[in-house]
């Protein structure tokens, strides 16, 4: 997180109008001080985050002022993903920790099942597939870290609401050596539809192919100060997109799938279907 609080303060720099060495200038830092806050390199005081908002002309604004300090000195290892630190790839965790701290999560995936909606048996075939034949203890470890992740749905009085186009290929896909499991996974799916904070479509197979080809991509959502963020997602973790051009164009890309996509009430009907019809 502190990645992200060095951006935002970047960002509220960058608004001011002012340049790192003008802004560190008037902070009286060096401007070496300056970039390290920026890069995410240092933890920065409560005072220190104070006086830089005010520098730039952000006042009476003590709920940022606290957050951003709360952030940027929070260890990253305070959650349960502090059992795998070194042992997965910082972009990973760095996507383990931003998605636990979202309130809205939208995610699109133009081939699978989303992450966040699979079930066990889905996760471990993925992993331990003939893709994989040579590392299956990586294998384990990243399906139990896939799993883990599905808590930010299930926190009493605190559970993300999540909204996911899932591809109506992905209905459609099997296991040969475990026949069972898209049957466990489109009972889950089922089952997830009716939850109140999860909202599932189906894009239907006939939509137009430059829905059907876009990327992988997870758009979350925060309290404030912090703005959206974009993950262009692969299986290790992804590439953040922080730049509110980019985020805006993205989630009006979302919306526009959404739109060709099947209204809720009929991605649920059409995942029973196959439920019931395939099994």
């Amino acid at each position: 997180m502190r990645r992200r609080v060095g951006s935002l303060l970047r960002d509220y720099r960058e608004q001011a109008g002012l340049a790192p060495g003008a802004a560190a200038k008037k902070l009286g830092w060096d401007s070496t001080r300056q970039g390290r806050i920026e890069r995410g390199l240092y933890r920065v005081a409560i005072d220190d985050v104070r006086k830089m908002l005010e520098t730039y002309g952000i006042h009476d604004d003590e709920e940022a002022v606290r957050e951003l300090a709360e952030a940027s000195n929070e260890a990253p290892g305070s959650g349960w993903w502090a059992a795998y630190m070194g042992k997965i790839s910082d972009a990973l965790l760095d996507f383990i920790i931003v998605e636990s701290k979202a309130k809205k999560i939208q995610v699109q995936h133009p081939s699978i099942i989303p992450g966040l909606l699979q079930a066990p048996g889905y996760v471990r075939e993925l992993f331990n597939g003939p893709l994989h034949p040579d590392n299956r203890g990586l294998a384990g470890m990243l399906s139990a870290v896939r799993m883990a992740r599905q808590e930010v749905l299930h926190r009493p009085g605190d559970s993300v609401h999540l909204h996911a186009l899932v591809s109506e290929a992905a209905l459609l896909h099997r296991f040969p050596t475990a026949p069972g499991v898209m049957k466990e996974q489109l009972r889950k799916l089922a089952d997830d539809a009716e939850r109140p904070n999860i909202t599932i479509q189906i894009v239907p197979a006939d939509v137009p192919a430059y829905a059907a080809a876009n990327q992988a991509m997870t758009i979350m959502g925060f309290g404030h100060p912090w703005p959206a963020t974009v993950s262009i997602d692969n299986s290790l973790g992804g590439n953040f997109l922080d730049d509110p051009a980019e985020v805006s164009a993205l989630s009006v890309m979302f919306e526009k799938i959404a739109e060709l996509s099947l209204p809720a009430d009929k991605s649920r009907d059409l995942i029973n279907a196959h439920l019931e019809e395939k099994f």
